[in-house]
Formats: structure tokens, C-alpha cells, sequence
């Protein structure tokens, strides 16, 4: 099998095993979980679309799936369907859902944006003008434009979906990894390659008429920011996966927002990716060392502690969770990647009912 690139992959392994963990809090929640078809499949990506189906990016299978809640049953495959990408070692791992429907997701070892009509099944792929750019994540913006980050060529970039054609932005070094689009602007994530102690430890945003790159420093220098969304009030929030932080820009002084950070209770917890329960009025988000789902409860957080946090621990040992994304009903589902740079996968994935 081809080589995975080294990219958070890489990072998340070795941080996981150059670091002892501390088990998280004793917190009870029903948690069930879910058997993608393809063995050892490595679910990453997660992405619910309007009509409530979840979809997944397999990147060790080379695959996408569909996951229908009604139709699923735990600790089976019963409802998830699975659609073949048209090339080997593709590595797809993020998606969105657009509001017409269709699936967008991109492919990091293939270097290529793709496409996924979920009417007809069809597969269509773009190229990335700049070779081996590894897209990473990717967004829909207003104005149904697909905005995707490159991580290897410090670029952030613009698909016209009505015509395919993909327009670059260079931004500063960083190695940008996750994004927002809000307000003309798109804000990403840039942490660097840490696992080389490669630091840049950073926000950025590109405001998308004028091309013009602002950037926000995040002390201390290995805080790692990494997963990153935003919330329907406006708020950015986005993890330090090294400073085991949760945190979120303020818009509210000046013209650069500030960082208001909350602290996660122990040590080593890893914090990846993020998603915010409009309805409960919480961020959840996933801990990828700890094997655990965590949530910061907004109404008990106060910023510079660890008040309102809770940890949800994930039944498999090894889960790995990567992304998580919150239903309508406020259930939690989360990919349980599993190590895959180390050739030790799950195919699992997870349901957190509160």
C-alpha cells in the first residue's frame, strides 16, 4: 500500500506514543457504535447532510459512505452504503455536505478535490493546479464556492463548482490544516509539522476580496492549533491539540480578534477536531489520545480554567477518534480512525447520545 503522507497522521501517532496518557474522567453516557462494510477502513471525515444521512471518508478503504441513522443498527453495517473511488491510494479524508446536496471531499494522497452526486452515485475529480499541495480540509462558503486548504504548498483555494475550475491563495508558512468561512474571510489553522518540531503556532485569515493575510499568533510555542469551526453567533472556535486547550477568537476588541482559552482538565488529551451543539449550548470535540469524547458546557465555562469540561470514554481501546460531528437531535458522532499511520486501524463509527 502506498505510503500516507506526513501530515497530522504522522504527528498524532507519534504524539500518542511519545507521551504516556492519564485516564480521563469517570463520566457516564450511552455510546454505540457502528461497523463500516470495508474492513479496517479508517473512517475519518464526517459530514451530515440535509436530509440527516451522515457521511464518512474511509481513507484506508479509498472510499466514501453513507450512513443512514434510521437504518443503521449498532455493532453492525446494516444502512451504510460504500462508493469506490476511481483511483487507488486516493486517501480521502475530509468532507462537506453542500446545501444542493451534493458531497464534496478531499483526496490527499491523489491530490485532487472530488465530487459525489448522491442521486446517481457519480464520482468526478479535480485536479489541484499545484502538485502534491495534500488538500486538507474544505468548507462551503455562501455563495456555494467550495474552499479547500493545501496543506504541503501553504495555500488556501477556491472551487467554482459550476465549472470546476480552482483558484490558489498563498498565505504565510504554517501548513494550513482546518478553516471557517465567515464574513468574507476564511480563517484556518496553522500549526506546522510538529512531529519535525516545526512550529508555527498560528490563525490566519484571508479575506477573500482583497487577498489579504492576517495573522494571530497562539502562544506558548507548541500549543498546535489544529481542528477549527464556527458557531451560528459568529464565534470561531478551533483546538490546541499540544496546549490542551479549547479555545475561540473574540471579535468583540479591534480589528484582530483575541484568544480566549479554556484549559482541559489532566494532561495529554490531544485535543483534534470540534463541533458546536447549537442546542445545548456546548462544544464537543474529540480526544484523540485519550480515546475519549470531550464537552465543554458554555453556560459552566469560564475562560483560563478547566470548569465545564466533561470526558465521554469510547468503548474501543485504540478508537483514535478523529472527526466528530453533532446531529439534529444533538447525538455526537465521531470516526474512530484508529492508528493509522501505524498500520492499526478501526473501521468504527461512534455514536454519543447525551
Amino acid at each position: 500500500m502506498k505510503r500516507p503522507p506526513l501530515t497530522r497522521f504522522l504527528a498524532v501517532w507519534i504524539a500518542c506514543f511519545a507521551f504516556g496518557s492519564e485516564a480521563p474522567s469517570a463520566h457516564s453516557a450511552s455510546i454505540v457504535e457502528y461497523l463500516t462494510p470495508t474492513p479496517d477502513s479508517s473512517p475519518t471525515g464526517l459530514a451530515f447532510d440535509r436530509q440527516g444521512n451522515l457521511w464518512i471518508t474511509e481513507i484506508n478503504g479509498n472510499k466514501i459512505a453513507r450512513l443512514d441513522p434510521s437504518a443503521a443498527e449498532p455493532g453492525t453495517s446494516k444502512g451504510i452504503i460504500e462508493y469506490e473511488l476511481p483511483n487507488p491510494n486516493s486517501q480521502p479524508h475530509y468532507i462537506i455536505a453542500a446545501r444542493d446536496g451534493i458531497v464534496w471531499f478531499t483526496e490527499m494522497g491523489g491530490n485532487r478535490v472530488g465530487r459525489l452526486d448522491p442521486n446517481s452515485g457519480t464520482i468526478q475529480e479535480f485536479d489541484v493546479p499545484t502538485p502534491n499541495s495534500e488538500p486538507h480540509h474544505l468548507a462551503e462558503a455562501p455563495d456555494g464556492s467550495i474552499w479547500f486548504l493545501e496543506f504541503e504548498a501553504n495555500k488556501v483555494a477556491r472551487l467554482d463548482p459550476g465549472t470546476g475550475q480552482i483558484k490558489e491563495f498563498s498565505v504565510g508558512e504554517g501548513h494550513p490544516h482546518d478553516l471557517a468561512v465567515l464574513d468574507g474571510k476564511i480563517w484556518y489553522t496553522q500549526g506546522g509539522k510538529f512531529w519535525a518540531k516545526l512550529f508555527f503556532n498560528k490563525i490566519g485569515g484571508l479575506d477573500v476580496n482583497t487577498g489579504k493575510v492576517e495573522e494571530i499568533p497562539v502562544p506558548p510555542l507548541d500549543s498546535v492549533p489544529h481542528g477549527m469551526t464556527h458557531a451560528a453567533d459568529g464565534a470561531v472556535w478551533f483546538t490546541q491539540m499540544f496546549a490542551d486547550k479549547i479555545s475561540r477568537l473574540d471579535f468583540s476588541k479591534g480589528n484582530l480578534p483575541s484568544i480566549v482559552e479554556y484549559k482541559l482538565p489532566g494532561k495529554r488529551k490531544r485535543p483534534h477536531d470540534l463541533a458546536v451543539d447549537e442546542k445545548r449550548g456546548a462544544v464537543w470535540f474529540t480526544e484523540n489520545h485519550a480515546d475519549s469524547i470531550g464537552r465543554l458546557d458554555l453556560a459552566k465555562a469560564k475562560p483560563g480554567t478547566s470548569q465545564g469540561f466533561d470526558e465521554f470514554k469510547i468503548p474501543t481501546p485504540g478508537a483514535h477518534p478523529s472527526e466528530v460531528a453533532v446531529d439534529k437531535h444533538g447525538n455526537v458522532w465521531f470516526a474512530e480512525m484508529g492508528m493509522y499511520f501505524m498500520g492499526k486501524y478501526q473501521n468504527k463509527i461512534g455514536k454519543l447520545m447525551p
